[in-house]
């Protein structure tokens, strides 16, 4: 019950600062916020967006994501508090930007806001990528540019699928295990690269790398288990020195 409490106290006050940051301010912030969210589509009321400026609530999946785009940061930032926000684009830039499909990278940083040690199982070796809107597409099966990151795998745990150093595209609008695939995640305070695999009644852990144990999450463990995004693809780190 602290945890959750402090966990809503933290997100309220990164939603401050972003809203201040975008010029929202005064008293009806609550309600400037909850009508340019209705705009988009968002099923939310006046008094649920006062919920979440009082650490009483935080937004579901859908709501996130449109309240980091209406307020500009990244929506991994608002929901954990991963290093730091994104700095808004102007609309000179959007303009400029328009045909590029842009994936930044995921900041895991150190630590997320709930103090989970990051370790060494991910580096930022690049910090964006830039593609064409057509060549986005057909590579990301239509998903959203906001939707998409991107991180190196630092480890070997999986290494049967993916070498480290190797760049993965996650999903970060995936916020529960969804199917059978490899995830990023929390449970224990601990961060994990694991495939996730769905056996009878019971979630298996798995590392593809067969050195390490398959280990198992009963019904009660999974509710637990938070995830932070979904891999969708992997690109390999190979490069050719030529001079």
């Amino acid at each position: 019950m602290v945890k959750k409490e402090s966990t809503r106290q933290a997100f309220t006050a990164r939603l401050i600062a972003a809203c201040e940051s975008a010029g929202i301010i005064g008293h009806g912030r609550n309600k400037q916020v909850a009508r340019a969210l209705q705009q988009q589509g968002c099923k939310i009321s006046t008094p649920g967006v006062w919920k979440w400026f009082n650490a009483q609530s935080v937004p579901d999946n859908g709501n996130l994501l449109a309240l980091s785009r209406l307020l500009g940061v990244r929506v991994e930032w608002l929901q954990f508090g991963m290093e730091k926000s994104a700095v808004p684009l102007s609309l000179n830039a959007l303009a400029g930007h328009k045909n590029v499909f842009r994936v930044d990278s995921l900041d895991i940083g150190q630590k997320t806001a709930a103090g989970i040690p990051a370790r060494d199982e991910f580096v930022e070796t690049i910090q964006a990528i830039e593609y064409g809107q057509d060549e986005a597409r057909v590579l990301f099966n239509g998903r959203p540019a906001e939707n998409i990151r991107l991180i190196a795998v630092n480890n070997d745990s999986m290494a049967d699928t993916f070498a480290p150093r190797d760049q993965l595209f996650v999903d970060i609008s995936v916020r529960v295990f969804d199917g059978d695939g490899i995830y990023i995640f929390t449970l224990d305070d601990q961060l994990y690269l694991k495939r996730l695999q769905l056996q009878h009644r019971k979630i298996a852990v798995i590392s593809d790398n067969k050195r390490y144990e398959t280990w198992y999450l009963s019904c009660d463990e999974v509710e637990n288990l938070k995830v932070l995004a979904k891999v969708i693809m992997s690109q390999a780190r190979h490069y050719q020195i030529l001079g």
